[in-house]
Order: C-alpha cells, then structure tokens, then sequence
C-alpha cells in the first residue's frame, strides 16, 4: 500500500506540473505505445511461419494464418510461399522499425519541450516573486530550479512513456505466449514477479536517498564554482584558488560517488533479470521437451514463446531500471511540485492585477510623491527597519537621504522603487499607490546602483538591456549617452556602440561604468531617477566627474540621491537623514557648517 501511495503521489504531482495542452499530447504518446507494443509482438509472432517454413514447407501452406495469404494470391509452388513469407517478415519489420523511430521522435520532442517550458515557467515564476525573494534564496539552489530539476521532469516522462511502452508488450506478448502455452505463460508471470520483487527490494531506499543527495551535492557544487568566478578578484588577489578549486574538486568527487551508485541501480537490474528469467526459461524448456513426443510442432511453439520472453527480459529490465530511476528524481520532483504551486497562484492573481494595472496604461508623474505612514520590516526579523514614515517629494525636486550605514537609507529607496512593499502604509503617485501602477511604474522610475550589473557585452546591449535588438533606438542611446556624459569617450572608442565591456565592465573604469549605468537608466526617460550609494565606490575625481553628469538632470528630472558621503548632496533642494527608524530634515547649513 505504502509503494502504491508513492506512485499515486509521483502521477498526482506530474499531472499538476503539466500544463492542460502537454497533458494532451501526452495522451497521444500513450495512445501511441498502444501500437508500438503491438507491433513489437507482431515482430514476435512472425517467427513461427519462418520456423514453420524451415521445418515443415509443406505444411505451412494448411497453416490458419497462411491459408488465406495462400488462397488470396494464389502461391501455388513452395517458393512463391517461401518468398512471399520472408517478404512479408521484412516488411512488417520495416514497418515496426519505421513506426518505432516515429514514436521515439514524438516522445522525445514532446519531453524536451517540457524540460524547456517548464524551466521558462519556473523562471518566469522567479522573476514574478519580487527582489525579497532573491535576497533570501541561494542563487546555486535557484539555477537548480531552472535547469536540474526541470531536466528530471524530461527524464521522468520519458521513462514513463518508454516503460508504457515495455508494458504493454510485456502484456501483449504474455497474451501472445498464453495462447502458444499456458505453462510457459505461468512460468514467465511468476519470473517476472520475482524479478520485480527482487530488485525493488535491493535498490528501493538506497535511490530514493541516493537521489535527495545528488540533488544537494549538485547545489553545493554550483556554489563553489559560482563563488569562485564572482569573486575572481579578491580570490586572486588573496591567493585562494586552490582552495575553491579543492572545494569543488571534493564536491565533484562525492557527486560522483552517488552517480555511480545511482547509474548502478539503473543497469544491474537488467542483469539481474537476465539471470533470474533465463534459468526459469531454459529449465522449462527442458522439461517440456522431455515430456512430449511431437518435437517438431513443440520447437515451433516453444520458439516462438522464447522469442517471445527474450523480448520480455530487456522490456523487465527497462521497467525496473525506469522505475529506480524515478524514485532517483522524486526529490526533484517535489522541488519542482513545489515551485508551480507557487506559479498556479502567481498566476491566479495575474488576471486580476492585469486589468488593474491596464486601467492606468500611459499614466505620467505628475506633482508629487507620497510616503504615507510606511512602515517596514524584513519578512526574518519582527524589528521595523522603518516606521510610521511620512514624506513628499515634488516633481522636478532633487531630494537626498543621507545617515549612518544601516540606518536604512536603502531601504527607503527600495521601497520607493517598489522593490520592497511597506508592511504598513502606502506610497502614492499623485494620489495612485504604486502597487497598482506596476509596469507603469517600472517605466516611470529609473535606478543607478552602487555597483551597476554590467554584461559582457556591447555598449549598445548593456544601455538598452533586456531590449530586443529589433527595438534598440540608437538615437536613443546616444541621447543618454550625451546626457550622462560619455559620448564622447563612446564616439572615440574604434566599434563604438559595438565595443565589448568585458564581464563586470573590467575594460573600463569605475567612472565609466558608473556613467554607464546612468546612461542605462535614462534609456527609458524615466521622470524619476533613484541613486543609491552611486558613487560611494569612486575616488573624488572620477565621483566629481559622475556627479557633474547627476547635476545636469537637476530641474529636468526628479532625483532621489541616497549617499553617504555629504559632497555627494551638496547641491540637492532637500536633504533628509535617516535614523531611529524615521527620517528627519535637515539644513544644509547645519550639514555643511564645517566646510
């Protein structure tokens, strides 16, 4: 009872994973392995006129299923007969080969396009969680998400759809041999169960645990290797190569150990098996060729049942192997289950915050921005990092918050980006709460980190990223080239928009890459333009350099500048600090008295 919940709970799980439309076809690849088993013991079954021709060429010719054939087209001299059964054997071959190679195409189309739908949709599912859920969750488990455990859905269908296929011809062929002897029937039935036990009793817990820490070792492993190319820098510079490459060698070598110990539990069975079914087999042959006296008429019956069995042993093989290596995946399996659960109900509330957000397509800022007693905390600690905060930001303002590290600076902005939503109150853009807004919003606000995301890839990419290359406006990206004050240097450069930054934008300075990101952000002409910390990492020349191409937007766009250093907001309209969880006015010349 416990092994049939467990195949309900895989079935259940793989039918809520798939979409109503892969459903279907999956119904057309099962419908189709009907045929496939089908011909595979039509394959087995015409053997015996072969035999019967080789043995016997007069009589063949009486035989049930040769009489008509005979009569039909008239074989009137044993080569006609001779000729037209082993023609009609190639035939039917060449058809049940043909057919095979069909179905295979199918099942192995059909698979991929759910390893690759399913990894999209998980993506997708990611993208929708919101930037909270990337800071909680490990980015090797993540990548996990979107390629392995995707990848064990395309393995469980496929070795579902391949063993569908081996039980069908196991039961069709057992029918087969049923009529040709009912005791080498008995005999197979009671081989088959006793292989089925017997390797289910080997190998069940050991690939079901086996399975859960391949999967870890897999995370682990994407870990390190991701650890050690991010930080390439400081790992050079602190001489600790060794050590990662170490740390994912060893990771490396104990997935490895599981692998051979899952690979193992995938391919002995079917050795196993044929060790168990030929003995049984062979030894029943035996005692029924001692115990009758028609030995032509039995070698014929008791050829084709071997040929018959000697399909069923690999197809025995192929189920168990198949079966071993689902229970292998259903940790990955849950992973994935769990992950469109949270899809199904991303998506159930995406019709309804669709329509909301269409009401307010093409909506400009206006007059002001509205933080209305917001309150927030991060969803691990009960501790506001913000509360009961009130401010207003007019349109065309330059406002800064500046305070201690860990004030809270950031997360203001994040809140007014709407990358974080306030656990209490409520932001508004003339009088609309921005979470309404949504990608409206996304298109009214632009944002310049400390750190900008840089791609190894061309200016023109890394201006108009996430862009399709159909829509890149050129004259676009010039404009908030000249804006941010790089075109020149652009213009100078041999391939222009086409130079390559390099990964992390290496190929060029701190400055230029900081000009870069804002060049990025006034791609889109946002109204709003949110800064946080976006100098903090330049030396005073290159932050005087990027703050001469910040000032130029001033009066042109409304400009929330979060800073540590007070240079940085010297010639901001407002300045606010950020402690005690709240924020407080200040003066520039209680700020700049020392000066």
């Amino acid at each position: 009872m416990n092994e049939l919940r467990k195949a309900r709970d895989v079935i259940s799980k793989l039918l809520y994973i798939l979409s109503v439309r892969q459903k279907r076809y999956a119904l057309v690849i099962l419908t189709m392995s009907l045929l496939a088993a089908l011909l595979e013991t039509l394959g087995v079954a015409v053997i015996m006129p072969v035999l019967d021709m080789m043995l016997d060429i007069q009589g063949v010719r009486s035989r049930w299923y040769m009489v008509p054939f005979v009569n039909l087209f008239h074989l009137d001299t044993d080569m006609e007969v001779v000729w037209f059964i082993c023609v009609g054997v190639i035939g039917i071959y060449l058809v049940k080969n043909l057919y095979f190679t069909f179905y295979n195409w199918v099942s192995y189309k059909y698979s991929y396009m759910v390893q690759r739908e399913l990894g999209v949709r998980v993506l997708s599912a990611y993208m929708k969680q919101g930037y909270i859920f990337f800071v909680e969750n490990n980015t090797a488990r993540l990548i996990n998400g979107i390629s392995s455990d995707a990848a064990s859905i395309y393995g469980i269908l496929k070795t579902l759809f391949t063993s569908a296929t081996k039980v069908l011809t196991i039961l069709c062929i057992g029918i087969y041999i049923m009529l040709q002897s009912v005791q080498m029937a008995v005999v197979l039935l009671i081989l088959a169960v006793l292989c089925m036990v017997t390797v289910h009793l080997l190998y069940r817990k050991s690939m079901s645990r086996n399975g859960e820490i391949r999967r870890e070792l897999m995370c682990e492993g994407n870990q390190v290797a991701l650890e050690a190319i991010q930080g390439y820098k400081e790992v050079i510079v602190m001489n600790k190569q060794d050590y990662f490459v170490k740390a994912y060698g060893d990771t490396r070598a104990k997935y490895n150990n599981v692998s051979v110990k899952i690979d193992m539990g995938t391919t002995v069975p079917t050795y196993i098996i044929e060790m168990i079914c030929i003995t049984g087999v062979l030894a029943a042959v035996a005692f029924q060729m001692g115990s009758t006296s028609n030995v032509n008429e039995l070698i014929t019956q008791l050829s084709a049942v071997a040929a018959g069995a000697f399909r069923i042993l690999p197809a025995l093989g192929v189920i168990t192997s198949g079966v071993n290596s689902i229970i292998m995946s259903t940790s990955q399996l849950g992973a994935c289950y769990q992950t469109i659960q949270q899809v199904k109900e991303l998506e159930s509330h995406e019709d309804e915050k669709k329509k909301v957000e269409n009401s307010y397509n093409g909506v400009q800022f206006r007059h002001e921005l509205s933080l209305k007693n917001v309150s927030f905390h991060y969803p691990s600690v009960e501790e506001n990092v913000l509360q009961n905060i009130d401010l207003t930001i007019r349109r065309g303002q330059s406002v800064a918050f500046i305070g201690p590290s860990g004030a809270g600076k950031t997360t203001v902005s994040d809140i007014i980006l709407a990358l974080l939503k306030p656990t209490k109150g409520q932001i508004l853009m003339d009088g609309i709460n921005i979470e309404n807004l949504g990608k409206e919003w996304n298109r009214i606000v632009g944002y310049v980190p400390q750190t900008p995301y840089i791609v190894d890839a061309s200016i023109r990419y890394n201006i108009a990223f996430g862009e399709r290359k159909n829509n890149i406006s050129d004259e676009q990206i010039w404009q908030a080239l000249k804006i941010a004050q790089l075109d020149e240097f652009v213009r100078e450069l041999p391939k222009g928009l086409d130079t390559r930054v390099g990964e992390r934008g290496v190929r060029f300075s701190g400055g230029q890459r900081q000009r870069l990101a804002i060049a990025r952000a006034l791609y889109r002409n946002p109204d709003i333009l949110v800064l946080d910390e976006a100098t903090a990492a330049l030396d005073n020349e290159t932050e005087s350099e990027v703050m001469k191409a910040i000032e130029a937007l001033q009066g042109y766009k409304t400009l929330i500048i979060v800073a540590h250093r007070l240079t940085t907001v010297k010639k901001c309209d407002i300045i606010y600090e950020v402690r005690d969880k709240n924020i407080f006015p200040r003066s520039k010349e209680e700020i700049f008295k020392n000066d």
